[in-house]
């Protein structure tokens, strides 16, 4: 009887889990499909907030620990991409993460951010990016 609570209980803290956007993510590049860097999103104060991990096929043979965001604006210009913060201040509402921000280190721009998970398959993250009326979203793929 032991052993079935125990079992029970891991099953459902592996459940639990897998409805959370805590862990680590991977981006893909949305013209060739191929990985394009890791993300691990993190929870401080209340607010979510997602870091580059790791990048992935990189131009030039750059190394990603090598790799700046020269078209960031403020603290971040010119600051390494691996470590920085890409999504800050989401706030969970329901079953969506929303008032946040998110940059893309390409291009340096900062867009509105909501994220949500699939409802279908919570190992996909929504990510989409706005400004006003025009918005993109992205698909990241959870890490196990």
């Amino acid at each position: 009887m032991k052993q079935v609570i125990i079992i029970l209980m891991f099953i459902c803290t592996q459940l639990a889990n897998g409805q959370t956007i805590l862990g680590k993510w991977n981006t893909f590049d949305e013209k060739t499909k191929t990985q394009k860097s890791q993300v691990e999103i993190y929870k401080t104060d209340g607010k979510y907030f997602a870091k580059i991990t790791d990048l992935y096929n990189l131009p030039d043979n750059t190394k990603p620990e090598n790799a700046l965001c020269v078209e960031c604006k403020g603290d971040k210009k010119n600051k390494p991409i691996i470590g920085m913060n890409v999504i800050e201040d989401l706030v969970k509402q329901g079953n969506e993460y929303k008032d946040g921000k998110i940059t893309d280190p390409q291009n340096g721009k900062t867009y509105d951010c909501s994220v949500r998970l699939d409802p279908k398959d919570s190992d996909i993250l929504i990510v989409k990016g706005s400004i006003g009326p025009f918005s993109r979203s992205q698909r990241w793929k959870r890490v196990h």
